[in-house]
């Protein structure tokens, strides 16, 4: 899956588990 819109668009292809791991940590901090 690639990401290409928000303040995610600058990552590489990633896998779903890293994907959930991403949306978790911007969540908790932004």
């Amino acid at each position: 899956m690639r990401v290409t819109q928000g303040c995610f668009s600058f990552l590489p292809d990633l896998s779903d588990d890293q994907i959930k791991q991403q949306v978790g940590y911007a969540m908790s901090n932004g």
